[in-house]
């Protein structure tokens, strides 16, 4: 089924910008299991390709394709660093997960570089999710899976200090926690609510409530887009969460989505930044 000719970059989005960590690429084609099974897409000239069981609309909200990213660029169109990110990267989008994989996922991107978390997120899958019987995709575990896990279990996946974490958010979530609900919140509550799980900090509530609650201002500040405010933007000489107010001030309700530009731009040295 071709699900849309959007000038979305599958590679790009999927695999190399660091806002996901579960899809795989074999052979052109990258596949996951998402909510209803196995999906594989694929880039072609008339289109994206997607084969496996899904919901059409549903996958193009995963993949954002129905948000004007022109629009968007138009927004920031006076912000010169804004608009060449966009103009390097156009097949980029920001991608509607569902929460508790954000929330897992970015627990597990504590103090961890992108390949080591996508390690370590597979592990989590294949000890705790299911098999779609293909031996190459698992689906993601729930909560009641990671809340019956041990310690000493998640910790021979090599997470590391992350294993309390891990199942003490897993059984917050399923002592009432809702994570579909912080989609509706002001993003000062939403923000709020989920640094008081164990393991997130204000940037892992950032990722989670950008990439996986809808919350397109949220604006998650690591040591590199810490660098890029400071050299394109001037702000410097403050904590990271105030960096990211005064982010989100000055770039709108957008801003998250501006700073999945921003940030790999910076990252794949496209835009350059002074050292440290």
């Amino acid at each position: 089924m071709i699900i849309g000719n959007e000038p979305l970059d599958l590679r790009l989005t999927l695999i190399d910008s660091a806002q996901c960590f579960r899809w795989t690429e074999r052979d052109g084609r990258f596949g996951a299991a998402l909510e209803r099974g196995p999906v594989w897409l694929r880039q072609t000239d008339g289109g994206i390709e997607a084969e496996g069981d899904f919901d059409p609309a549903a996958l193009r909200r995963y993949l954002d394709l129905d948000r004007d990213y022109g629009a968007i660029a138009a927004e920031f169109a006076h912000i010169d660093q804004a608009r060449r990110a966009m103009a390097l990267f156009p097949g980029l989008r920001v991608l509607n997960q569902p929460p508790w994989e954000a929330l897992v996922c970015f627990i597990l991107s504590a103090n961890n570089n992108v390949a080591r978390i996508r390690s370590l997120t597979d592990a989590l899958c294949r000890h705790c999710g299911a098999d779609c019987g293909d031996g190459v995709l698992y689906g993601f575990p729930g909560p009641e899976a990671l809340a019956a896990c041990t310690e000493e279990a998640l910790r021979a996946l090599r997470v590391g200090y992350r294993a309390p974490y891990l199942i003490g958010a897993a059984r917050r979530v399923l002592e009432g926690f809702s994570l579909d609900g912080l989609r509706d919140m002001p993003y000062d509550e939403a923000h709020a609510r989920l640094t008081g799980l164990p393991g997130v900090g204000d940037k892992v509530a950032d990722c989670v409530l950008l990439f996986g609650c809808g919350h397109a201002s949220a604006f998650p500040v690591d040591v590199w887009v810490a660098r890029l405010l400071r050299d394109w933007f001037g702000i410097s000489g403050c904590s990271r969460p105030a960096m990211a107010r005064r982010a989100r001030a000055l770039l709108g309700p957008h801003a998250g989505l501006m700073q999945q530009f921003l940030f790999h731009a910076a990252r794949m040295g496209a835009i350059e930044l002074s050292e440290d």
